[in-house]
């Protein structure tokens, strides 16, 4: 809710013009601290810093309408608007174009080196804001006759006060802001016809801080150069606000951290002490500098206070940083880049000591190295695997060739339809059918299914159809030409392979079939225009056991219609969730569905019954059919 609220740049204005209002009714209208004391200057750069050139208006515009209301001299009012924006929005440009040594990032009090920055930005502006007063005073004599400047001390009382409440209200507002993730305003690159380089404007603030520091030693006592410095500051100020809004490093914002609260809880400790000591301050200020006011030593106590606080911050920030946040941001950043091989290195500097911090350092950098150890072994391994993947996609697509396909082309113009599918359940598989022919009037048909599965099997079934095709074109003997590819595949089978195999020889003319069954499934054959029915023959020893084995054939004729139905048991052995097989039994009755349908149809119809019967139980082995239907010779 807050921060949809605060991206809206009207409810941002409302907000900063009523803060302001606020602050003004109780340190001026009031009068509450004296003359001396003037918080609400504080909230230009501060409200400039977290709302940009919005908040900045909203705080001007307040400043302006109160000094109205108040009675103020409505020209004086306008130059107190204009100071108040032109300061608020100073500090909004300082923040983003300079100190980007360690990159920009919206406000926030996490490192020393951001607190330090945004102390430097807080000089800077009051500085400026004394320039502008006094050359306002100089212009418009009659602006107030309040700030006698007789006194060298009184002179630096508008620094006080920017410097003092702008440090106090700084860190309440942009911390509880932060806290809150309420997003601060980011700027937009602005490019203008004045583009100075930033680091051109070192020298001449390098020669104000120092005439300043001069100044106020009483070295230095001329109201000529003392013009002189106010004006040169009122120019360079102007320059560097006009100057291009370019900044090279990307902005990021961030969730508050746990080490910004540690570093602001210790604040708020070390503040409440020295509010409770403040009398204790009061009382060495007096004694130091009873000729002026007591406002104005008040004024002093607080600065004093303030500036006490800082340094003792910044000491235990520095300690917090050492021990606590850098190790934790290295630890983070190394989170990020895992794979950095310079992640231990960069860490060892925080594990040398004993405490909590250099324990968990210490094991992040074991960690780091395990991780990467097994990061390499898990890089290998998948190299590995993926050439292995693509060694055998390439044997799949070897594999898939060598499967003939072309059935239609195979039996145009002959009395038969023929139509095959195979599926592998890995990448190669060690199922197979083929068919070819020897002479114009017969047709030799295959399946096979090997014992093992993967690669080696692919390759003894590429070795068993190679041979069975060129022993089948030496011999018309079905029996000769398996005993003769056993005999081979039995040489040098170290590894026991087997295949069965169901090989059937059809002669057009007289449709006798010729079939050798070594150890494979039997076929389903549909005859006479009935039903599919197996052909139950005692098979014979599978091919690849036992060298010299006999093998017997068989004789069947077949008629017009008739059509023989192979597979392997990739087809009965599918199995559902619970683990129940598809069965000789469902595969009889689903044939039987679609008995007179052709034959590429047939074997859509089964896949499509196994598919339903699976669900989604994954394939665990190859699955292959092959149908024959003869047509019978006129």
């Amino acid at each position: 809710m807050l921060k949809d609220l605060f991206k809206n740049e009207k409810f941002v204005f409302i907000f900063t013009f009523a803060v302001s209002a606020i602050f003004y009714y109780l340190f001026e209208f009031t009068s509450i601290t004296g003359e001396y004391i003037l918080a609400d200057i504080g909230l230009a750069p501060t409200f400039g810093l977290i709302f940009g050139p919005v908040g900045a208006l909203g705080q001007a515009f307040s400043t302006l309408v109160c000094e109205l209301v108040t009675g103020m001299d409505p020209i004086a009012s306008f130059i107190d608007f204009g100071i108040m924006f032109f300061i608020s929005f100073f500090a909004y440009k300082l923040w983003y174009t300079t100190f980007k040594s360690y990159g920009i990032n919206a406000p926030r009090f996490n490192s020393i080196y951001n607190i330090l920055k945004f102390l430097a930005i807080i000089i800077l502006t009051s500085i400026v804001y004394w320039a502008l007063i006094n050359i306002s005073f100089y212009a418009y004599q009659n602006m107030s006759p309040v700030y006698p400047l007789t006194i060298a001390f009184e002179r630096i009382s508008y620094i006080l006060n920017n410097f003092i409440f702008s440090i106090i209200l700084g860190l309440f507002f942009i911390s509880s802001f932060n806290t809150l993730k309420i997003p601060l305003k980011i700027p937009q690159k602005r490019i203008s016809r004045i583009n100075i380089p930033y680091k051109y404007f070192l020298i001449p603030l390098a020669i104000l801080i120092a005439y300043l520091i001069l100044t106020i030693s009483s070295i230095i006592d001329n109201d000529y150069l003392e013009n002189i410095f106010f004006a040169s500051t009122v120019i360079v100020s102007v320059l560097f606000c006009l100057n291009t809004f370019d900044y090279d490093v990307e902005v990021k914002t961030h969730n508050y951290s746990i080490i910004e609260q540690v570093i602001l809880i210790f604040l708020i400790i070390l503040g409440v002490n020295l509010i409770i000591n403040f009398e204790y301050f009061r009382i060495i200020s007096h004694e130091y500098f009873n000729e002026l006011a007591t406002e104005f030593r008040y004024l002093i106590t607080i600065a004093f206070s303030t500036t006490l606080t800082i340094l003792l911050s910044l000491i235990h920030i520095h300690y917090v940083e050492k021990n606590i946040t850098n190790p934790l941001y290295g630890l983070i950043d190394s989170v990020r880049n895992y794979r950095d091989e310079n992640t231990g290195s960069k860490l060892i500097k925080y594990s040398k000591s004993d405490d909590d911090v250099g324990v968990l350092v210490k094991t992040f950098i074991q960690l780091s190295e395990n991780i990467k150890m097994n990061f390499d072994k898990i890089t290998e391994v998948t190299a590995k695997k993926e050439r292995i993947e693509t060694e055998l996609n390439v044997a799949n697509d070897i594999q898939s060739n060598m499967i003939p396909r072309n059935f239609k082309e195979f039996s145009k113009g002959k009395p038969f339809e023929i139509y095959g599918y195979m599926n592998p359940a890995r990448e190669v598989g060690g199922d197979f059918y083929d068919y070819f022919s020897i002479d114009d009037d017969e047709i030799h048909f295959i399946i096979g299914d090997v014992s093992s599965k993967g690669m080696p099997a692919t390759l003894f079934m590429v070795k068993t159809m190679h041979l069975i095709k060129n022993h089948s074109k030496f011999s018309k003997d079905l029996s000769k030409t398996m005993e003769g590819v056993n005999d081979i595949l039995c040489e040098r089978n170290k590894e026991n392979q087997f295949v069965t195999i169901w090989f059937g020889k059809l002669n057009f003319t007289s449709g006798k079939l010729t079939y050798v069954n070594a150890g494979h499934n039997p076929p389903l054959i549909k005859r006479d225009n009935g039903n599919f029915e197996y052909l139950n023959d005692d098979p014979n020893l599978v091919v690849g056991i036992m060298e010299d084995m006999p093998y017997e054939k068989h004789e069947i004729t077949l008629n017009k219609g008739d059509t023989i139905f192979l597979y392997t048991d990739g087809i009965t052995d599918a199995n559902d969730i619970d683990e129940n097989f598809y069965g000789e039994k469902r595969l009889k009755e689903t044939i039987n569905k679609h008995k007179n349908a052709k034959p590429m149809d047939i074997i859509n119809e089964i896949n499509t019954d196994i598919d339903r019967f699976c669900e989604s139980q994954e394939q665990y082995d190859d699955m292959t059919m092959l149908v024959v239907k003869y047509e019978g010779v006129n």
